[in-house]
This record gives structure tokens, sequence and C-alpha cells, in this order.
């Protein structure tokens, strides 16, 4: 099989901790056309060397040489990209699945993708304030590969009919063929135009495109750590050091026509703003301010009352440069703040260690096979054992021997002890 050029791209700043195992991530690919290229924005810390302690010569480390913003960062480290193949950028707490590269070139050979879009599951570090923390999130253990339409998926998330990871973003969720970078590129002069560049890149991309490939198989896993800015904003406060940092940072600035929050739906409005006035993609698609509105205190109204203070002013500034006071309040009255504690789910952390290995306290919905796991009872604490766990559950559900719920109650035991190796069960083994 071809095996074609693939450029792994880490932006990174001071977080050598979790940074170290991502890296262990992209090193265990058994693939050698790979170029791994870590950006570091100025780290005070001491990244260079954990970068450096690696003695791996698909590596290639760069910095900045001063701080500079991210998305500032994310175009320095595309402008060290060979200008072939295909690039996927991933977080300094993400990771990539093991053999991910191999399996990522085999569909694109196959189908002859531009772009390859994939399902991410989640590990919620275990220095995460919040309690998801050490979980393991497989929200799907679907197979299969499709294709869709990147207007229809475009247009989807303006309406708030699926979420903006639902867009073919170069960040965690997709490999992008070069070309389709240099296309956009062309355009304007650089490739990212927003202070959030994940986002800004899944709209830029399926605008460039047609369609791309889906792939419901993970080859990537998300982390949320101490570190993440998105965990950070989830609690609702602009007083977090993460996320006042990024804030501060000289960022692009917020589309003219909104008021910077911490709310998500809005920062996906935007990001489809800024490519509208940037790419020439955008001008058949329909997004409407009033629906904008509600959607943001819709996502408001679960939240800690200084989110919901936070997202009730600014949608009351933009209803009246919109000259649509009247949907601002309607938006509020149709979504008051709820109590604290209300809708708060059941977890499996809540269930103690008898229940650990029965599936249905695995299982979130049943329906669509999404499953959550309290890694804290399997030792597992970074985002490289993580990876491991995902993708053993993952290849045995692919080998259709096992039903889905057999997989879960079998196959744990067996993971702690690859993952934690020399860890014992409570009653003697007769050695082999």
């Amino acid at each position: 099989m071809e095996r074609l050029k693939f450029s792994v791209v880490i932006p990174t700043r001071e977080r050598a901790d979790t940074l170290y195992h991502t890296i262990r991530t992209c090193v265990s690919q058994d693939y050698d056309n790979l170029e791994i290229i870590v950006s570091d924005n100025a780290s005070n810390d001491n990244t260079r060397d954990v970068v450096l302690s690696f003695k791996d010569k698909r590596i290639t480390y760069i910095n900045t040489g001063k701080r500079i913003s991210m998305s500032d960062n994310f175009e320095f480290a595309l402008s060290h990209v060979k200008t072939e193949g295909y690039v996927i950028y991933i977080g300094d707490d993400d990771g990539l699945l093991p053999n991910a590269i191999h399996d990522i070139n085999a569909v694109i050979v196959d189908t002859g993708a531009q772009v390859l879009r994939w399902d991410v599951p989640s590990f919620f570090w275990a220095t995460l304030k919040m309690n998801k923390a050490n979980q393991l999130h497989i929200p799907s253990l679907g197979s299969g590969i499709t294709i869709r339409d990147s207007a229809t998926t475009i247009q989807n998330v303006l309406s708030f009919k699926a979420p903006y990871q639902s867009l073919p973003l170069m960040y965690i969720y997709s490999a992008v063929e070069y070309e389709v970078i240099r296309r956009i590129k062309s355009l304007s002069g650089r490739f990212y135009h927003s202070m959030t560049p994940d986002v800004y890149s899944g709209f830029a991309i399926a605008g460039a495109v047609d369609s791309f490939i889906n792939s419901k198989r993970s080859y990537a896993i998300g982390g949320a750590s101490h570190h993440s800015i998105g965990a950070s904003a989830m609690g609702g406060s602009r007083s977090s050091g993460v996320l006042q940092k990024y804030l501060n940072e000289n960022n692009a600035p917020f589309h003219s026509s909104l008021v910077i929050s911490t709310s998500l739906q809005e920062v996906i409005i935007e990001n489809f703003l800024q490519a509208r006035d940037y790419l020439p993609f955008f001008d058949k698609f329909t997004m409407h301010m009033e629906q904008l509105l509600f959607e943001m205190m819709k996502e408001a109204a679960v939240k800690p009352q200084n989110y919901y203070m936070g997202i009730k002013d600014v949608v009351l500034q933009i209803g009246q440069m919109h000259n649509i006071p009247y949907a601002a309040q309607r938006a509020i009255a149709a979504n008051p703040m709820k109590a604290p504690g209300s809708g708060r789910k059941l977890t499996v952390r809540n269930l103690g260690r008898a229940g650990l290995i029965v599936a249905s306290q695995f299982i979130k919905d049943l329906r669509k096979r999404s499953i959550y796991i309290d890694c804290s009872y399997l030792n597992v604490n970074n985002i490289y054992d993580a990876s491991l766990l995902c993708d053993h559950i993952l290849r045995l559900k692919d080998m259709n021997i096992l039903g889905f719920s057999t997989v879960v109650k079998s196959s744990l035991a067996n993971i702690k002890r690859m993952i934690v190796p020399g860890e014992q069960n409570s009653e003697p083994r007769q050695e082999m």
C-alpha cells in the first residue's frame, strides 16, 4: 500500500507535563513517512527539553522566539509544514490512537479523500477540577465510511442542528491534504483569521471542498486538562487564569457584529462570520441572530450563575446592536437560570467499584452506544494510557466477535493489566 506523507502538528505553550504524553502517542506510530512538528510558543518551562528527550528523527522542534497569540502560533507551525501530503493538528494534551496514521493512510488511499474526518473520544485528565475528571468518553462504537456534503454540514451547524465538531476541523478531527490548505491561504494570505483556530479551520475547509469523507472509526483522542482553555471556559468565569491569559493575548479581533463572551454557541457563529469575511465560499449560507441569542441563553441556563449573568448581559448588548431588543428579551425569558444541581446526571464515579465491570454502568445512551469509563480504577491518568484503553475497546468491537456489552464486561481487567504491568489480582494465579 502507498504510504502517503503525514504531518502531525502540535502547537504548545508551557504544558510540558501533558505534552510529554501527547508526543508518546505520536512517536509510537509505526509509520516512517511522518513528521511531528512541535511548535513552542516561547515557553518558559522545560518544553524544549521534553521534546528533545525523544530521540526520534521524525520530530522537528520549532520555537516562535517571542510570545505570540494562539492563532499566530498555529499559523507559524503551518509555515513549517512540508507542502505535500496531509496535515493533522492535535493539542498538547490530546493524542493519536495506536496505529492511527497507518489506518488513516489506508482510508485515504482507498477513497482518494482530500479531507478525512473522524469521530473523537475524549479523556478528562485527572488534574481537571470537575466531576468528569479521569473519565474516558467514547461517543460511538460505530464504524463505516460515508461521504458528507459540505454545504449541508455547514448549514446544519449554523442552524444549530449539528455540533460544530461535525465540520472537518483540522484539529484532532481531520486529516487535510495540503492542496486544500494552499487554496485557502491563497485567498487571504494566511490560513487562520480567528482567535479560535480550531473552529475556524472547520468552516474554512468545509467551504473549500464540496464534500469530505467521514469515518465513524476514531483515530485521535481529545484531552481536557487543567491547561485547557475550553475546559476553563466551561466554568463560565473570565477570571480563570488559563482563560484570562488567552483573552489577554494579542488575538485576532472578535467579529465586530458580536460582543465577546464565553458562550460556545457565539464562538461558533463568530468563526463563521470571520470565514465569510475572508473567504468567498459562504455567501449562500444563512444564520439568524435571533436564533443565536436563544441558543446562547439555552446554553447559559444550565451553567453557574456567573456564567448565566455574563451571557445574559452580552445577549442584551447584541440585541441592541442589531436592533432586536425584544428578541433578546424573549430569549432570556424562555431560558431562566436553572436551580443548582438540576439536571445533574448519575456518573460511573458515583456508582462505586462494585459496579465497575457491569456494562450498563458505562452506557450513557444505548442508542448511540456512548459510554463513560471511570479510569481511576484502571490507573489510567494520562492521554497515552487513555489512548491504549480506548483503542483496545474499539478494536475489540471492530472484530465483531464480541457484542457491545461483552466487550465492556470482559476486557477491562485485561486492559488494566496491560496498562499497569505487574498488577496482581486479588486471587493468586498459577504461572504458566
